[in-house]
């Protein structure tokens, strides 16, 4: 005679440490975040009374750091997603790995361009290699997105921002 507990199946829970296999990216984004956090730092975040051009770049590092760290644990303490067949995947999921490397180099052309080119100009070419990083592919709708956020940064610029914010290009 067999008992019924050796009829009922046996759950099988992975391993805690093949988690942390899957939080390599996070970890990875906070490392950047990071190099980012240091290089940052060496720029003056405030002139006195006004913002200086270390702000947002220590802004943003601290905001990739945080995405990461949550990337990470999410990853980590969360189940492995069910696999789905080789025929279920999306038509455009090659295109949408390269999303995170053209987020992050958005920024970094961002921190490059803005001393010479202005906060306008460079938040709209960090806008339009982060759009197309995203897989927007339609002309019309990236013109309209870069030529929005353009917009929105020449208001903000003009109407919140100190006189001495570098708007435009130095000529």
């Amino acid at each position: 005679m067999t008992s019924q507990a050796e009829h009922v199946p046996k759950i099988r829970r992975p391993a805690p440490l093949l988690g942390l296999g899957r939080a390599v990216p996070g970890l990875a984004l906070v490392v950047i975040g990071s190099v980012m956090l240091i290089l940052a730092y060496g720029q003056p975040a405030w002139l006195g009374g006004n913002v200086g051009p270390g702000l947002f770049a220590q802004l943003l590092s601290k905001g990739v750091i945080a995405l990461g760290a949550i990337w990470a644990a999410s990853c980590a303490l969360n189940a492995p997603p069910p696999r789905r067949a080789p025929c279920a995947e999306p038509a455009d999921a090659t295109a949408q790995r390269w999303s995170g490397p053209a987020l992050l180099g958005a920024v970094l052309l961002f921190a490059l361009t803005m001393p010479a080119l202005g906060l306008v100009i460079s938040a709209g070419f960090a806008a339009t290699l982060a759009a197309i990083g995203a897989g927007e592919r339609n002309p019309v709708a990236l013109v309209v997105t870069v030529a929005a956020l353009v917009a929105m940064t020449m208001v903000i610029g003009l109407t919140l921002l100190p006189p001495t914010a570098p708007l435009w290009p130095r000529l």
